[in-house]
């Protein structure tokens, strides 16, 4: 028996107690499907639900045909296919791992994460949600049907099955015959487990994974020379884990400066030659870009290395944040950070997105000092950073690339939105506040098109119905009204132009 709550309108309290009694998965299945609410009345009847699955799994190990269907070669076999054909979302999320590693001979770890990660986020279907256009009702937004319940269910908990088996295959890498060789193989699995842990809602696993992993490479550093596999690693982590600490306030686990020189890598350092990575000897050169819609995200070497060089912008950016000093520092760093950045040629989308993020959570930092004298320079390149950010997730979505990576960024994009409104304000820069309105817009119509929308994971509903209750707040949006039109209005009003265009007029 499970019990929870449910919404009464007629009741001054709000909330009636009500049990259910679950014999089978079938039942659970049942519950689940009793009703959508109307996320513009009350977010708290979704969460009913969620608590009352919670309290299953707490006390019924995965049903056998979940474990069943876990351990068979054909789904995983077809999960790898699915892997293979999106290769460049899944690569960006862990480490460089070469596709051939992945299409031969892989370690059952990697095979088993990548697994995971596959069937976790990259969906089957590119549609993105239709909103009823004949009304405005709220009810008439696309609801889940008992199969994508249950088929939700289904994904999460083969996922985890497989980051199970991962973390078993484990010790065949970490424990090899030889135990005095190294092997970069063990630094990409505890790479893959950290991503993998992250994607399942394991924050202490992930922090664990990640600190082996970061321990491993400064302790094997002085091989850097004679591993390019353990190089790129370097060149990959020392992002993700800046990123996780500006991101989470914490401290970064690998050092600020490199333990040893950067090289940027020659233009004959991408080939169509692929070197397999072995247990002995690890030379990985990352594929090279094709003339195929996915060419503007594969990673390669000068991607990797363009990312190292942010990072140090990223690694300074945060300490002057730790140290209370981002005001002071702020106007150079950014100078110095903006003209790096003009020299990238034909900047990785991934790098782009990245860049742009990491600009944004140290414009959101600087805004909360009342330190900083906040002018219409500074606004309007905030909603121009804003606008970038924006652009690159629908280019993502465009090319039905996954965007989990970036799935935290809707909400940071809404808060730092609401930040520029509010010196917008104070300051009287009203030319500003149509910009910023239709970017609220936009910014909505682009989260409640993601596949985690549509699947309601990462509590994606609940990010996209707070934001929602903040703009019919600020007056940008009418209750129950439905944001479908600002796709079109961005695209024609909204672009790096009109910005530009904008400033010079000020």
């Amino acid at each position: 028996m499970i019990a929870a709550r449910y919404y009464d309108i007629f009741d001054p309290f709000g909330y009636n107690p009500i049990s259910y009694v679950i014999h089978n998965f079938s039942d659970l299945c049942d519950l689940l499907e009793i009703h959508v609410p109307d996320r513009s009345r009350n977010i708290k009847c979704t969460k009913a639900t969620v608590k009352a699955l919670l309290a299953y799994k707490s006390q019924n190990s995965l049903p056998k045909t979940i474990q069943y269907h876990s351990g068979s070669s054909q789904l995983v076999q077809g999960l790898m296919y699915r892997a293979i054909q999106h290769w460049c979302c899944i690569s960006f999320k862990i480490v460089p791992i070469e596709l051939e590693l992945i299409k031969n001979n892989t370690p059952k770890t990697i095979l088993y994460c990548v697994a995971a990660i596959s069937i976790a986020t990259i969906s089957t279907k590119q549609q993105p949600i239709k909103l009823d256009t004949t009304t405005i009702n709220q009810h008439n937004r696309k609801v889940k049907t008992l199969s994508d319940r249950a088929m939700d269910g289904f994904k999460k908990d083969i996922a985890f099955c497989f980051y199970k088996r991962a973390c078993n295959y484990l010790q065949e890498v970490i424990f090899p015959d030889d135990e005095d060789s190294f092997s970069v193989v063990a630094i990409q699995c505890y790479f893959c487990l950290s991503y993998t842990a992250n994607l399942l809602r394991l924050p202490g696993e992930q922090r664990t994974w990640h600190y082996l992993a970061c321990d491993m490479m400064k302790s094997n550093v002085s091989l850097i020379n004679e591993s390019p596999a353990l190089r790129q690693c370097w060149y990959r982590w020392y992002y993700i884990d800046a990123w996780i600490a500006i991101a989470l306030n914490q401290e970064c686990l690998l050092p600020d400066g490199f333990p040893f020189a950067l090289k940027r890598p020659a233009p004959t350092a991408i080939k169509t030659t692929v070197t397999i990575a072995t247990t002995k000897e690890e030379s990985i050169v990352p594929h090279s870009s094709d003339n195929s819609i996915h060419g503007c995200c594969i990673m390669s070497n000068d991607t990797l290395y363009e990312f190292v060089i942010m990072t140090q912008f990223m690694r300074r950016f945060n300490r002057a944040i730790q140290a209370g000093t981002l005001p002071l520092l702020y106007d150079r760093l950014t100078f110095e950070t903006e003209n790096w950045w003009r020299t990238v040629n034909m900047p990785n989308l991934h790098l782009q997105i990245c860049y742009f993020s990491m600009r944004l959570v140290i414009l959101f930092s600087l805004l909360q000092h009342d330190a900083y004298h906040v002018n219409f320079d500074l606004l309007l390149d905030g909603l121009s950073i804003t606008l970038e950010v924006l652009q690159g997730l629908q280019n993502l979505k465009l090319m039905n690339c996954d965007q989990s990576t970036y799935h935290h960024m809707f909400f940071a994009v809404h808060q730092t939105l609401k930040q520029i409104l509010v010196h917008i304000k104070i300051h009287q820069f009203l030319s500003l506040k149509a910009f910023a309105k239709q970017q609220f817009e936009m910014n909505l119509c682009i989260l409640e098109g993601t596949g985690a929308f549509r699947d309601d994971i990462y509590q994606m509903r609940e990010i996209g119905a707070k934001i929602e209750t903040d703009l019919i707040a600020l007056g940008f949006l009418q209750e129950n009204a439905v944001v479908q039109r600002s796709l079109r209005v961005f695209r024609a009003k909204i672009t790096p132009q009109t910005i530009k265009r904008a400033k010079k007029s000020h």
